[in-house]
């Protein structure tokens, strides 16, 4: 049996300090919802660890926290919204964007459609009714030859285009100097997939594709008639859906290929469609048309 102060203790607790008892009643006074530390209630043990003090105290009403979401594309789409400009570099988005086209309405550009034309925005609008074959522009690019290398940005939105047609259907080409035949590079849309296309086969899945999709596709293209040493890589919304690829039939069929910008389908197709293009950039390099950010592990 024990005695503190000349009261027994033996079978009970000690009556709390003053100073306890101070501390407590003001916390329960400014209505806090306090978790009141061991040290305080029995009087004994080693001062609390700061941090865990801190997390035994919930103020009402504050909002649950969140992780923040961060887009990992951000900083290169902000990038890749800056003009481009430099030696070889196209960009539809400096200067007038109509004079960035050449044959717009071009009779042999235009077939069984409407003239592209430029629209608010400013964009390009390609537009086919049923039945119609061609609706496209040439941008004014250099023709590219041997050894050339291009990195293009096509940013597009798709208006009920016709993507589970089982036959062809191009929305961007580099076609050879010959007037005949299919295009050594070509994007294709069909059987629910975007696709690249070696003349006219070997076709490379790119990812599903409905009838109103955004398009936001970089490509680069080394020009070479050898397939060893021909090369295309593609992204997609800043994913690599096609890397190091070598077409069987190279990326040059004759002395030179030139880019054509719209919509190129078998004429059997009988449904509408449309495409508008809001931008296209082309250069030399990723760097020279600010795509780095937006091409991830290349």
């Amino acid at each position: 049996m024990g005695q503190t102060g000349g009261v027994t203790t033996a079978g009970r607790q000690a009556a709390p300090s003053p100073t306890r008892l101070r501390l407590v009643l003001a916390a329960v006074l400014a209505g806090a919802v306090l978790a009141v530390p061991p040290f305080l209630a029995q009087g004994h043990g080693p001062a609390p660890d700061p941090v865990r003090a801190r997390a035994q105290v919930v103020t009402a009403g504050a909002p649950p926290t969140t992780a923040a979401r961060v887009d990992p594309l951000a900083a290169g789409r902000a990038l890749a919204a800056l003009p481009a400009t430099g030696k070889g570099v196209f960009d539809s988005a400096t200067g007038d964007f109509a004079s960035h086209f050449d044959d717009v309405g071009d009779s042999d550009q235009t077939q069984g459609g409407a003239r592209p034309r430029v629209v608010a925005g400013p964009a390009m609008r390609f537009a086919l009714p049923g039945g119609g074959r061609r609706s496209e522009v040439l941008p004014r690019t250099p023709e590219y030859r041997e050894g050339d290398d291009v990195w293009v940005h096509d940013v597009s939105a798709l208006h009920g285009l016709p993507t589970g047609t089982s036959t062809w259907q191009l929305i961007l080409q580099w076609h050879q100097r010959a007037n005949s035949g299919s295009p050594p590079v070509a994007l294709e849309a069909g059987g629910g997939r975007l696709r690249l296309a070696n003349v006219g086969g070997d076709q490379q899945d790119l990812g599903p594709l409905r009838p109103d999709d955004r398009l936001d596709v970089v490509l680069h293209v080394h020009f070479s008639r050898s397939a060893a040493k021909a090369v295309i890589d593609v992204w997609r919304d800043g994913k690599a859906v096609l890397r190091d690829y070598h077409p069987p039939r190279g990326t040059l069929l004759d002395g030179a290929d030139y880019l054509k910008l719209g919509l190129y389908r078998d004429p059997s197709i009988a449904q509408d469609s449309a495409m508008t293009t809001t931008r296209l950039v082309a250069g030399p390099t990723a760097e020279s048309i600010n795509v780095q950010g937006i091409t991830p592990g290349r």
